[in-house]
């Protein structure tokens, strides 16, 4: 039953009254976000594709938009710049917090559709902010190879986290918390 608490109050973080304990879970939700990201195949003009997504969305839907956007700011961010992409760190920062928040804010409670419209309207705002960061950075002929690598890092995250978040909602019996 100890178990069963402590994964529902990872997962309902109190941000008004943090304690040690929901600082400890919102680092692992960071780290989990970063090691995903850290799984990464470079692309052109210092892009990368990677696994942020899956952590991202999984995050948001199942934690809210503060966590998520935590996670998707600070776990993304911190890899870029461990990764030697330090020029996005920044941008990644605004961009991948944004997309955290409003798929948490969009996606719950979680249900398919709304869950399926948050990941879309979140996955958009990455493409969009990516695509923007890019024709500033390096011109406008380097934002077609951006947009074909974040369309289908969305999509590949989008396939991973929405039936895993369903999955462990089901498996932790969440219904009533959420």
């Amino acid at each position: 039953m100890r178990e069963q608490q402590l994964i529902r109050r990872a997962l309902n973080i109190n941000f008004s009254r943090l304690q040690t304990l929901d600082l400890a879970f919102l680092a692992l939700f960071i780290v989990f976000t970063s090691v995903a990201t850290a799984l990464a195949i470079p692309g052109p003009y210092g892009s990368y594709f990677n696994l942020g997504e899956v952590a991202i969305y999984l995050v948001a839907l199942l934690c809210g938009p503060i966590t998520g956007a935590l996670a998707g700011a600070v776990g993304s961010a911190m890899t870029d710049m461990f990764l030697g992409y330090t020029i996005w760190a920044p941008f990644t920062f605004v961009i991948k917090g944004v997309e955290g928040y409003i798929v948490g804010r969009l996606g719950r409670p979680l249900g398919f559709k709304r869950s399926l419209l948050a990941v879309v309207i979140g996955g958009l705002w990455m493409i969009f902010g990516y695509g923007t960061t890019i024709a500033f950075l390096y011109g406008w002929p380097a934002v077609i190879p951006e947009v074909l690598i974040d369309i289908a890092q969305v999509s590949i995250g989008a396939l991973i986290a929405l039936p895993l978040a369903f999955k462990v909602h089901r498996a932790l019996k969440l219904d009533k918390e959420l």
